[in-house]
């Protein structure tokens, strides 16, 4: 605008010979141009903006929990699924004979620990005759040890009788070692046998391994980048496709550092897809990041790479460049967006909003779905 100014002022100036004439008219050229650029600036400051933006979702990596051969495939590439839907089957297979065994490995256990009552019983019966005898025979010492005084009973049946006293107590003692011997290896404690509870818990860990060989989808979105067919093989822990969970969209729109500091959580701001910038959606500041990649500085020069920090390329040019930082907002609108399209973003740094009920996420369970535990 400056340089359009001087240009007519030069025309004017080389064309009219009235001097103080073209003195005004430049005066108020460059007041104008003035006033227009503080606006401009005011603008700027009250909403800034910035055109490096790109539409985001949360994505969750679909993996099976145990490995096996896909056996069946229920969905096809970008189709839309709801959350418990049945996404693929594994080869069960070998997961149900394991159960199987469990199984029957629970009804052993249970007949053992039948077994280790019965002979705790047994143990105990013996204990009750044995100490039954050693009561009789330390009592028949007792009645015997007054006698050999008088001459009225012999020297040596006192010690014989002294000496089966001793013996039955320690057969007493050998009796009640077996019995917490049989004790223990029942397994008993607080009330709780830990034998079939091991039993049962090996059982459940099949069963559930059984369930995992059918993967539900645990939220409602569209899947993608989906490269498997019937008779893939899927690793434990492997992701074989995602989802983009379409219930939260945010922008990260990557600000100046010199812009951050008008910007705060719960600012309202305008998003202009590039898809469809004449209908501009709403949306939220969540939160600006504390740290970013430093500029020029390598990936391995920090420990973890970029995984650590967020990195915004930038852009050279001749001059000092600002920072940039990913703010995230996230959207109000319902719409038909995709992830990784690009936008333009302005924040009102004069507005708040409700923060808390938009930027609120539930857990699978809160949703209400669990998976399913399925053995057929």
């Amino acid at each position: 605008m400056r340089g359009l100014a001087c240009i007519f002022l030069r025309s004017v100036n080389s064309q009219s010979p009235n001097r103080p004439l073209v003195w005004i008219l430049r005066a108020a050229l460059l007041a104008a141009a003035a006033a227009s650029m503080w606006a401009v600036a005011g603008n700027l400051r009250v909403f800034p903006r910035t055109e490096d933006a790109e539409v985001r979702a949360n994505v969750v990596g679909i993996a099976p929990q145990v490995g096996g051969t896909i056996v069946r495939l229920h969905v096809v590439a970008n189709q839309r699924v709801n959350t418990g839907d049945l996404l693929f089957e594994l080869d069960a297979r070998p997961y149900q004979a394991e159960m199987a065994r469990a199984k029957a490995q629970l009804d052993l256990t249970a007949l053992e620990v039948n077994a280790l009552r019965d002979e705790i019983a047994a143990a105990e019966a013996a204990l009750r005759e044995r100490q039954a005898r050693a009561t009789y025979a330390g009592s028949h010492y007792e009645r015997l040890k007054p006698l050999l005084e008088g001459n009225f009973a012999s020297a040596d049946r006192v010690q014989r009788a002294q000496t089966e006293a001793e013996s039955t107590r320690a057969v007493v003692r050998e009796a009640e070692a077996a019995l917490e011997r049989a004790r223990n290896k029942l397994g008993e404690f607080e009330g709780r046998n830990t034998r079939i509870e091991q039993a049962a818990a090996t059982l459940r860990d099949a069963e559930l391994k059984v369930s995992y060989c059918k993967v539900f989808a645990p939220c409602a979105g569209t899947v993608t980048n989906l490269q498997i067919a019937p008779g893939s093989y899927a690793a434990t822990g492997e992701q074989m496709f995602s989802l983009v969970d379409e219930s939260a969209w945010f922008v990260l729109a990557n600000f100046r550092e010199t812009d951050l500091r008008r910007i705060r959580p719960g600012q309202r701001a305008r998003v202009f897809l590039m898809s469809q910038r004449e209908n501009p959606v709403s949306g939220i500041v969540q939160g600006i990041p504390k740290a970013v990649f430093p500029l020029g500085t390598a990936s391995q020069a920090q420990p973890g790479g970029e995984g650590v920090f967020a990195r915004v390329q930038p852009t050279f040019d001749f001059i000092q460049l600002a920072q940039r930082f990913p703010v995230r907002i996230l959207i109000e609108n319902k719409g038909d967006f995709r992830m990784g399209g690009r936008a333009a973003v302005v924040v009102d740094t004069r507005s708040e909003a409700d923060l808390g009920q938009l930027e609120k996420t539930k857990s699978i369970e809160e949703q209400g779905f669990t998976p399913p535990v399925r053995n057929d």
